[in-house]
């Protein structure tokens, strides 16, 4: 028992710390699991497994899910959790900007709806039920319309994310009143906020009054305290846990676990089930990169295979799609076109001939590696005929311009998509998410296929697994056939530590039959329950 770990991690978050409004990447859910529980875990078999829930029961359809709250949990301010609780936050996050685009099958308040006219029922309640103090009742509807129940079976997958997220309504209220306390988060978690220096660190300290106890029956956490730092420069990040000034890191970047790989001083443990794709993130309004015929010009003309050899020391796979290996709907093969840079070259010379030259503006990062990558690009790019122009921003601030389609955003280096279900990527790429630029939209090429969105809803609504499961890989085709992405590798995240690190990968499912998988699908991050520090 005792003892403190400090953690290093990419990047800051914007709009801290209330789970409605944070833009959280992996170290972001690190951090905001420490000081929230989520309503449902993942366990070791993929299964989700109830956590702050009790039970989740779905009706004969799946379009009805009752929901039972655990009882005699507290929040760190000594609010009770009940059913009004979490419908309170329920209800906030399906109004946020960013997560109300996941939540747009949940019905919507029949009146608000009607009210609405087929605008926007993002200001709408949810349709839930209170049944007692503990349980209540949530319901589907095609695009909100209660009159349109919507089979949804991997619909309780959501309460393991950031919108299961359960913060203190007492605390989200004073929030209302004062913008100013939304860093100072309270939920039910491990441990309790302390301190935050924004693009710095964020310290929590040990909650003694947590529910959750180890298999022995003592309770968790064992650690007094976490602090968390933000170093944006993977390199950076490896030398401070070399020099001590880390005990654990994660890192996606392939050089640094390459060269830690075989030091006995720092062991990884190695995530590349279930994670994200690196690609190229297009911009699909600009008029040069919604045809077509350019998009593929410019997946060709990038080799993959030497992107991996030239940067990351050969260390990595090429990807060919969004989904990655373990996810529902990779394919070995789907379809994707094969570098052929004379193909790509002749493509670009007949655009140019009938539209003029061809300027793209590439943003990245400014951590080395990114850097890397995007002069990579900008060379092949450019011998193939298009002009590469490379801009450098902070990660908070690209994923802002990717958001509200900033003009500056043509190509991005990016990384997304982990998950388990191609439903949980239905927000990413349906084109009820496609907003009009200036707008928040988590569909952040704006794309618009229709075969896009049938395959969606397909994999979403699917009677049976088979059906789910074809329609995933038919949209990993469709991604392939349209060129939509640039994807060039997939992501293997190495959470790195020092040897006195333990018990990573240990928080236990409140029934004791198993542990929570680390991020629930999200790479990039551990949760620190049941962590400890041996002498």
């Amino acid at each position: 028992m005792g003892g403190k770990l400090v953690v290093g991690g990419e990047a800051e978050v914007a709009n801290p710390w209330t789970p409605a409004a944070i833009q959280c990447d992996s170290f972001c859910q690190m951090r905001a699991r420490s000081f929230y529980d989520p309503l449902v875990v993942v366990d070791e078999n993929l299964d989700y497994q109830p956590y702050l829930a009790e039970t989740i029961e779905p009706n004969a359809d799946n379009t009805v899910f009752t929901v039972t709250i655990r009882q005699g949990i507290k929040f760190h301010d000594g609010t009770d959790l009940d059913a009004a609780a979490v419908m309170d936050n329920l209800n906030r996050g399906a109004k946020g900007l960013l997560i109300s685009a996941a939540l747009v099958d949940l019905a919507r308040d029949p009146a608000c709806f009607a009210a609405a006219a087929g605008g926007s029922v993002v200001g709408c309640d949810l349709v839930m039920e209170q049944i007692d103090d503990f349980t209540f009742t949530i319901a589907t509807g095609k695009a909100g319309d209660l009159s349109k129940p919507l089979p949804w079976p991997g619909f309780p997958y959501y309460f393991g994310g950031q919108w299961g997220l359960i913060a203190s309504p007492t605390w989200l209220a004073e929030v209302d009143a004062d913008s100013t306390k939304a860093p100072n988060a309270v939920g039910t978690g491990p441990f309790m906020f302390d301190s935050y220096a924004p693009g710095d660190k964020l310290v929590v300290k040990k909650n003694p009054n947590y529910w959750v106890k180890d298999a022995a029956g003592n309770a968790l956490p064992y650690l007094d305290e976490l602090e968390f730092r933000v170093i944006p420069d993977s390199q950076v990040r490896a030398a401070a846990l070399e020099a001590g000034d880390l005990d654990i890191m994660a890192t996606s970047d392939a050089g640094v676990l390459l060269d830690l790989k075989d030091n006995p001083d720092f062991p990884t443990l190695l995530q590349n089930q279930y994670g994200e794709t690196n690609y190229i993130l297009l911009h699909l309004t600009k008029p040069y990169l919604a045809d077509q015929s350019v998009r593929c010009a410019l997946l060709q003309a990038l080799d993959k295979q030497d992107i991996i050899d030239v940067i990351d020391g050969g260390n990595g796979v090429p990807a060919n799609g969004p989904f990655s290996p373990g996810q529902q709907g990779f394919l070995e093969d789907n379809g994707s076109l094969p570098y052929d840079p004379e193909a790509a070259a002749a493509a670009i010379e007949a655009w140019e001939a009938a539209n003029g030259p061809l300027t793209v503006n590439y943003s990245t990062t400014t951590a080395a590696r990114s850097l890397q990558v995007a002069q990579y690009v900008q060379d092949v790019w450019g011998q193939v005929g298009v002009d590469v122009t490379i801009t450098q921003i902070e990660q908070s601030k690209l994923i802002n311009n990717a958001l509200f389609g900033d003009p500056a955003f043509d190509a991005f280096g990016w990384r997304n998509h982990a998950g388990l279900f191609a439903d949980q990527q239905y927000y990413w790429w349906h084109s009820s998410a496609a907003l009009p630029d200036g707008a928040l939209a988590l569909n952040f090429g704006r794309l618009n296929d229709p075969q896009i969105d049938q395959f969606l809803e397909e994999a979403r609504s699917g009677a049976t697994k088979e059906d789910r499961d074809a329609a995933a890989e038919n949209l990993n085709r469709r991604f392939a056939e349209g060129c939509f992405i640039i994807p060039t590798s997939y992501t293997t995240w190495g959470i790195v530590h020092n040897t006195s690190v333990q018990g990573i990968g240990q928080t236990p499912t409140p029934d004791g039959t198993g542990n929570a998988r680390d991020g629930a699908g999200f790479p990039g991050q551990v949760w620190l329950t049941a962590a400890f520090k041996s002498a």
